[in-house]
């Protein structure tokens, strides 16, 4: 508020005290008036000076009433202020909360203004730099709203769709092209293994030497967080496989459009359904990831009426006790501290046609191969193991111009 504007409605309040208390204040004056000269007598003052230090007194109290009444104005304008904003924001259309973000941007640049204004008013002033502050203060407001829009609206997508954590560290070609659904082809040829062999160990390395030598380097490689977490989920999978579940691997699969499923397994008429998170073990798991397995499971259950759909959830880490509370109303099953440890790795599948073929981690139809123990399928742990048994990498992956 301005000053002239305080200033007048000072002026208003002041009417309006004196309005309200013009039945104590003529009682006030009615006494001073009628007994001045004992008052005078009793003060040891002239008559003239009581009379005037009684109008002073009236003036003061005038102004003190008024400005207490004022105060409560301005708090009572802000709280309505601050009650718009607040509906402004839970009624927002907009993800990235405008009205939030114009307050934002507003407050910074008050406290370049107030920074311009003490360096015109210091000691020495300093004009030019203040017009200077001033003139990038007003560029900086809509830069700094904008800025805070996205920030918000980030915020916003990050708690409405979690899995979008798992792409914040991938390579921005890779995560578009994981978003996007692209892979690279089937075809087998050097590019693939480039990452892990040499043009020599790739051209004179036998069958088992060099796919084996490409996974040992695979597993030691570095990965980004969305790797990480598939990995995880394929150990969780390989875990629940091993007590007699067939498991589809939706969070490798289905990627973006997962729908908070990383793993769907069935066991006769129960169907589990599995998100899982591999967090570090200081960061907790919070109820947003319980919602949203809880929800994506109603959902599977709608699609598939006749199965007992449970929700599950399993992290390496621990879950904040408001998860835990929220799980345990809704029913969600939760596992925390469940740490990946080494297990075979090589999926062995034998096809409808009778073929054994193995399949390695980094293979592109690795996630949609189910394996049956009853049907002789199996993971083992090296290559050498898997050609052992009898099983031969996919001819699609063997190209024919490098081998004899």
């Amino acid at each position: 508020m301005s000053f002239f504007k305080r200033v007048l409605r000072l002026l208003c309040y002041s009417a309006l005290t004196c309005l309200i208390g013009a039945i104590p204040f003529g009682i006030y004056i009615w006494v001073v008036l009628v007994h001045k000269e004992a008052i005078a007598k009793f003060l040891n003052l002239k008559v003239q000076s009581v009379i005037d230090v009684a109008i002073i007194l009236l003036v003061f109290v005038v102004i003190i009433f008024a400005g207490i009444l004022l105060e409560c104005d301005y708090e009572n304008n802000e709280k309505k202020k601050l009650k718009a904003g607040f509906k402004q924001i839970t009624n927002s259309e907009s993800q990235a909360f405008p009205w939030l973000a114009q307050q934002f941007s507003d407050y910074l640049f008050t406290k370049d203004e107030i920074t311009a204004a003490n360096l015109r008013t210091k000691s020495h002033p300093a004009i030019k730099a203040s017009e200077q502050v001033s003139a990038i203060a007003k560029e900086k407001r809509t830069l700094q709203k904008q800025c805070k829009m996205y920030e918000y609206q980030l915020n916003f997508l990050r708690e409405a769709l979690p899995w979008l954590d798992d792409y914040m560290t991938v390579d921005p070609k890779e995560a578009y092209n994981i978003a996007k659904g692209q892979v690279e082809g089937d075809e087998e040829s050097y590019e693939k293994y480039k990452s892990w062999l040499s043009p020599k160990e790739y051209a004179t390395l036998s069958t088992a030497e060099k796919y084996q030598r490409a996974l040992d380097r695979y597993l030691k490689q570095p990965k980004n967080d969305w790797e990480a977490g598939i990995i995880y989920e394929r150990y969780i999978g390989y875990q629940y496989e091993e007590t007699g579940y067939r498991v589809e691997y939706y969070g490798a699969t289905k990627k973006k459009e997962d729908m908070g499923r990383d793993l769907v397994a069935t066991k006769g008429n129960t169907t589990l359904v599995i998100q899982c998170k591999r967090y570090r073990a200081e960061k907790e798991v919070h109820e947003n990831t319980i919602f949203q397995t809880y929800g994506t499971a109603v959902m599977y259950q709608l699609e598939h009426p006749k199965q007992t759909v449970h929700a599950v959830v399993i992290t390496t880490a621990k879950f904040s006790n408001t998860a835990l509370d929220c799980a345990n109303y809704l029913k969600v099953e939760c596992h925390e501290e469940w740490s990946l440890k080494p297990y075979p790795l090589i999926k062995c599948n034998i096809s409808k046609t009778g073929e054994k073929i193995y399949h390695l981690p980094f293979d592109q139809q690795y996630d949609n191969i189910r394996l049956n123990p009853k049907d002789g399928d199996c993971y083992v742990y090296t290559v050498a193991e898997a050609e052992k048994l009898g099983f031969r990498r996919a001819y699609r992956w063997q190209g024919t111009k490098n081998q004899k």
